[in-house]
């Protein structure tokens, strides 16, 4: 059997690098080596892209910058990479397995790179990374469809640097204290604030917009729980089992989500290591409504791969509303697809069969049209004003 050449993309030029890593390497562990070749392809925090088999092992990232010294730099050429170098070598790709989070590769830059290339890739679209990226777009995409939103305020860094007053005023009009300060197009909860009054609402802001240009104001959902439910699929979409993550304190923290009971080895790191729930405490009434919103957003942003959506729920009357899209989420969601009668191996398989069917029915699209324009317009002696 021909083994399928598949490029593990990770890292990136992103606050949340280094989970990346985590879920490529979790990812490397559990994908069927008699089935495909790995080439590794780290995108270092600079934004440089870079193989070696070593980055591979967690343990080699001890020391990144020899590392990446004793490593390849590779370009995009079409169907594949190139080694750079006047001599360098063509390595060919069947698929690439996306394992980005965050800036410039969950948000649709390097799928569109991939597009552009020819290379088959797994996960969302350009158009439906960028929109899962970014918290406020997904919202207006949310409202769209008709499912329950919470309120929220967009404010933009230019606005809030110019005229903080008014800013303040138009937050303060819609929503009350306490409130949730999170950055727009970042995840991980990185920079994510709650805020009980004005000092702590424009400290938390402040924070927020260090790493993103707009920050949603949210209100707080106190007294509700987090619910979180996966879909996967690419033609035909299904939903996994529905968990309750469980915060150590008001705010579902990075520490909560990455470094909580993780153990050794990559195998206990990334989203498996937080504290969850599974099935979530809901009803089943409840987990069918949250589930079938899962898959109409899925299925709204044609979705390829795997996702998953967050929510918040008040279990008392039976209520939800739909929070944010995470397209890869961490871990690939294996934890949910496992107690879904998925494994994590199987999982990948999928995601390498979706990839390859897209890309398929992508090859009879005509994107090319001949007209004979610029011939012609030569032959007359050029453009004229």
């Amino acid at each position: 059997m021909v083994k399928l050449k598949i490029g593990l993309f990770f890292g990136g030029r992103s606050t949340e690098h280094e989970i990346s890593v985590l879920t490529a390497l979790q990812t490397y562990e559990n994908l069927d080596l008699s089935k495909c070749e790995v080439i590794p392809v780290y995108v270092s925090k600079a934004g440089d892209f870079y193989t070696n088999p070593k980055f591979l092992e967690l343990k080699n990232f001890q020391d990144v910058e020899s590392l990446l010294l004793a490593s390849t730099k590779v370009v995009f050429v079409k169907g594949g990479l190139k080694t750079a170098g006047f001599f360098g070598k063509t390595i060919p790709l069947d698929v690439a397995l996306l394992a980005f989070h965050g800036s410039f590769g969950e948000d649709g830059c390097v799928q569109g790179l991939l597009e552009m290339y020819q290379i088959p890739y797994t996960g969302f679209n350009v158009l439906a990374s960028a929109v899962a990226m970014d918290k406020v777009l997904s919202k207006a995409l949310f409202k769209e469809l008709g499912l329950p939103v919470g309120e929220y305020v967009e404010v933009k860094r230019a606005d809030w640097l110019s005229d903080s007053k008014s800013a303040l005023k138009k937050i303060q009009n819609k929503l009350e204290y306490p409130l949730f300060i999170k950055p727009a197009t970042i995840g991980s909860s990185i920079g994510v604030s709650k805020a009980k009054d004005e000092d702590s609402f424009s400290f938390a802001l402040e924070v927020a917009f260090t790493y993103s240009e707009k920050v949603v104001v949210e209100e707080a959902f106190e007294g509700k729980i987090e619910v979180n439910c996966s879909a996967l699929g690419y033609e035909d979409v299904k939903a996994s089992v529905c968990e309750m993550p469980v915060a150590s304190e008001e705010i579902l923290s990075f520490a909560d989500k990455y470094q909580r009971g993780g153990g050794k080895g990559s195998k206990g790191a990334g989203m498996a290591a937080l504290s969850r729930i599974i099935p979530a405490p809901i009803s089943q009434r409840l987990t069918l409504q949250i589930q079938e919103a899962t898959i109409k957003v899925f299925k709204a942003l044609d979705g390829c791969g795997v996702a998953r959506i967050d929510y918040f729920v008040d279990k008392k009357n039976e209520k939800f509303w739909i929070n944010e899209i995470n397209s890869p989420p961490g871990s690939f969601a294996f934890y949910l697809w496992e107690k879904s009668g998925i494994k994590f191996s199987k999982l990948l398989d999928m995601l390498i069969e979706y990839a390859l069917k897209r890309a398929g029915n992508q090859s009879k699209t005509q994107y090319i049209f001949e007209s004979g324009l610029l011939s012609q317009m030569a032959q007359k002696g050029g453009v004229k004003s």
